[in-house]
């Protein structure tokens, strides 16, 4: 298991128990990072998570209290047990979800990323500084070419209205999809957009079939 996905996978298992993040260092190779987790009517909980050249190590405690060991002495409803059985379910089900391979057809997923996965992915709280990164993965399993322009991505406002991408802060250069491109049949292409924080209720933009030209809308609600 990467760092990378250690930090995201214990981030998920905490929010999927209910639980806020109150303060989080990502882990880095050589860093350890940590996740205090808290949830009203539950004992708060802590997640140290190390890197080392063989994998990440994710360990949870109990109100700042190391536990040793899963094994004997640890009720299943506290934050260890219960927190090592959603992040090993989370763990089972992403490789269940890589062996069925992706879905046929052009599809593009988008994921806007909070405070603490933007730390995890692109090492720095964008959104306190008022950019919304928004993580993009478009596959081609079809057996024709699209085409695709990065900066014509919109985001509807809630609001009313359409916002382009901006240019990419410092921490998101050589990770952000920029300008034209073509996806060959069986392509898959990920990055990063950034937008101005708001409230957005969909995305919208346009593939372009290269064999005939013809010009698809694709659209994806929040």
């Amino acid at each position: 298991m990467s760092c990378e996905e250690a930090n995201r996978l214990a981030y998920q298992a905490i929010t999927v128990l209910g639980y806020s993040a109150t303060t989080m260092q990502v882990a880095t190779p050589g860093q350890p990072g940590h996740i205090y987790a808290s949830k009203e009517g539950a004992k708060d909980g802590q997640v140290t998570i190390t890197c080392t050249g063989s994998g990440a190590i994710v360990e949870p405690e109990k109100t700042g209290v190391p536990i040793p060991s899963l094994v004997g002495g640890d009720r299943p409803h506290e934050f260890p047990g219960r927190f090592m059985q959603t992040f090993n379910t989370l763990r089972d089900t992403q490789a269940i979800v890589a062996k069925q391979g992706p879905e046929k057809g052009l599809t593009m997923t988008m994921t806007r990323l909070n405070s603490f996965e933007s730390k995890i992915e692109l090492g720095a709280d964008l959104p306190a500084g008022g950019v919304l990164p928004i993580k993009v993965l478009i596959s081609n399993n079809t057996p024709r070419p699209y085409g695709f322009d990065a900066g014509q991505v919109f985001l509807m406002s809630a609001g009313g209205g359409r916002v382009s991408p901006m240019a990419p802060p410092a921490t998101g250069q050589g990770k952000a999809l920029q300008g034209e491109m073509t996806l060959a049949p069986g392509q898959t292409v990920g990055g990063y957009l950034f937008y101005p924080v708001g409230v957005y209720s969909s995305a919208r933009t346009i593939f372009v079939d290269k064999e005939n030209d013809e010009r698809e809308g694709a659209e994806v609600q929040f």
